[in-house]
């Protein structure tokens, strides 16, 4: 594709200028030029929807702190802001032209209510929740010996879709036991019981507790009354595992493993680690609060500490869950780091923290139920373009949606919604879509070798955005893609052809309509066009390296 006109490096204060067309050629700026302060104003004549029909018992706290706080919230997302960005966030991808279409045109003021239902009942909920779930537990991309991910992340499917208690789901990954290729969650423990099972230690604590114990393992916590004793109490639970490599004979009849056995038994196995003052400790199992486990010896420990993590009176577990799926609504926790949770960590709008981890416990763990009142507060349904205040971004209490890069799943199918790129009859297949995905994985790296959470911008990563394999594919106009499509039902619209075309390239990529001069524009430059394809491709790869396509705003 032409490279003309793109601007490398500059960083505008909002969306770049949305697609200037100049002979054929679009000028956009660069897909590392990440946005400044919000998108440039949408559609010439906007819907917008109800928040007032969705708001739910944050919104009284919310409005209050940011009035006591002397905050001007934004205004309301638009639908096709907030259309979006809901889909991105519950299902992992943009709206297909259709569902775009489909909400836009709907009617009444529980519309944005019953879009969230219809998206919590979709196929790709599930899958969304468990592809972020198993990039926590085990890491993106990590593939420890024996550790079986599909496993994982099918079993995590069938716990986000059946929507069981957010309890009952900890409680199974912590205690899991049996074939790590029938049980998907004994896969969380055999990925991390190396040197003593230290890192299943510091990521049960973070992801389950919201506690960043790893902090205390050399040394006590400067500022609070966490100690040394404390990481290796926790860490004492993870003895008496007994992990079996179970092998079969292959087709060719070399023996390889199949499967791990993952089992516990009773142990009077204590944790030792070395004291800052040369001497060594011992720890028993002892949970962060200072709970003990009654006759350790004859305990299966596992149980033990599921038990202690799920406890009912207890609020570490609703209260890391809760600031976590916070921090992926709307960007960041109440408090942050998100698994850093602790008197040395305050939270910000402490008030609606606790009454939401208590409404969430109270509902019995219920994630969907969680989904829907973050989703219908005022926080999550304002603009991202923020108004004119004198608030830094830190202290806007959420008073107006922070702009976030797509993390690289998202960015994957969301080129894959827009594009067709995947849909049978285009020469897409599994084997190709996971070679894709594992190019898309190894591009967002970073030089110490930790895969990013995000699209950041990098060149490379703009690059393989601008010129990659699946760029070139989804662009090429072959029959059964986007642009094949959209051509041939332009000659049986109603419409002029050139309009529908380019109303089909915006919703595609952008979920809305061009505004009046950016049809205005591209139709007249279309129209001289002996051959509309060229054209298409031009417009369609500047929507897609566009910040508006690849910011969740």
């Amino acid at each position: 594709m032409p490279l003309l006109g793109v601007r490398v490096g500059a960083r505008p204060q909002g969306f770049p200028a949305r697609a200037a067309l100049s002979a054929g050629i679009v000028a956009v700026a660069a897909a590392w030029a990440l946005a400044g302060d919000g998108p440039a104003a949408g559609p010439s004549a906007p819907s917008r929807g109800s928040t007032d029909a969705a708001a739910n018992f944050l919104d009284p706290m919310l409005k209050a702190a940011w009035q006591e706080a002397g905050l001007k919230p934004a205004a309301p997302a638009k639908d096709e802001e907030f259309l979006r960005r809901v889909y991105l966030d519950v299902l992992g991808r943009i709206p297909t032209v259709a569902e775009a279409r489909d909400f836009l045109a709907a009617k009444g003021a529980d519309k944005r209510a019953r879009l969230v239902d219809h998206l919590l009942e979709h196929v790709d909920y599930p899958k969304n929740f468990a592809t972020e779930w198993t990039n926590l537990l085990l890491g993106r991309g990590r593939q420890e010996r024996n550790v079986d991910r599909e496993a994982l992340a099918a079993w995590l499917r069938k716990q986000f879709s059946a929507n069981r208690p957010w309890n009952d789901v900890v409680y199974d990954l912590v205690t899991a036991t049996g074939s790590n290729k029938e049980n998907g969650a004994v896969n969380y423990t055999i990925a991390h019981l190396e040197t003593e099972a230290v890192p299943l230690t510091s990521r049960t604590t973070r992801l389950f507790l919201g506690r960043q114990l790893q902090c205390v393992q050399c040394h006590d916590h400067p500022q609070n009354d966490w100690k040394q004793a404390d990481f290796w109490g926790i860490n004492a639970f993870f003895r008496g595992l007994k992990v079996e490599e179970k092998r079969e004979a292959d087709a060719a009849g070399l023996e390889r493993v199949d499967h791990v056995e993952l089992s516990d038994v009773p142990t009077g196995a204590f944790a030792r680690y070395d004291r800052r003052n040369g001497m060594m400790g011992v720890a028993f199992p002892k949970f962060i609060d200072g709970r003990k486990v009654e006759n350790p010896d004859a305990a299966l420990r596992r149980v033990e500490l599921g038990k202690l993590i799920v406890d009912p009176a207890a609020d570490m577990l609703p209260q890391a869950m809760v600031n976590r799926t916070w921090a992926h609504f709307m960007g960041k926790g109440f408090v942050n780091p998100i698994d850093d949770i602790g008197p040395h960590n305050p939270a910000v709008l402490e008030d609606v923290f606790n009454k939401l981890t208590t409404e969430f416990k109270e509902s019995g763990g219920d994630v969907k139920q969680l989904v829907r009142w973050i989703t219908s507060s005022a926080a999550y349904q304002a603009s991202s373009i923020r108004p004119s205040t004198k608030a830094k971004p830190d202290d806007d209490l959420f008073s107006v949606m922070m702009l976030r890069p797509m993390s690289p799943e998202q960015l994957f199918d969301s080129l894959l919604t827009a594009t067709a790129a995947h849909r049978p009859g285009s020469g897409r297949d599994d084997a190709k879509r996971d070679a894709w995905m594992r190019q898309f994985l190894f591009t967002f790296g970073n030089d110490e070798g930790d895969e990013a959470t995000s699209f950041q911008g990098t060149i490379p990563q703009s690059l393989m955005m601008m010129n990659g394999e699946l760029m070139r594919d989804a662009l090429s106009g072959k029959p059964g893609s986007f642009l094949a499509d959209a051509i041939d039902q332009a000659g049986r619209s109603r419409r002029p052809p050139a309009a529908f075309m380019v109303d089909q390239l915006y919703m595609a990529a952008l979920s809305r309509r061009p505004t009046n001069s950016e049809a205005t524009s591209a139709v007249q430059h279309l129209e001289s066009y002996p051959d509309a394809l060229p054209f298409l491709q031009d417009l369609f790869w500047a929507l897609l390296n566009s910040n508006e396509f690849i910011l969740i705003h």
